[in-house]
């Protein structure tokens, strides 16, 4: 494997990692508030991917 394509899976990762990261912190920082699971979050993270395809896709 070459260096470079090395270094892109490893940007991947980072950037994967990072992602599901900050989705944990966000499930922890709602329920450690209110005691409450938010169920909601999954489709607001489903939004918020739609938009960021439609953009990366070059239709807007």
């Amino acid at each position: 494997m070459d260096s470079t394509i090395a270094m892109m899976l490893a940007q991947d990762g980072l950037t994967n990692g990072a992602i599901y990261a900050l989705l944990a912190l966000a499930l922890v920082l709602v329920l450690a508030v209110t005691g409450v699971i938010c169920i909601q979050q999954g489709e607001f993270v489903a939004y918020g991917a739609l938009p960021l395809a439609v953009m990366q896709s070059g239709a807007v």
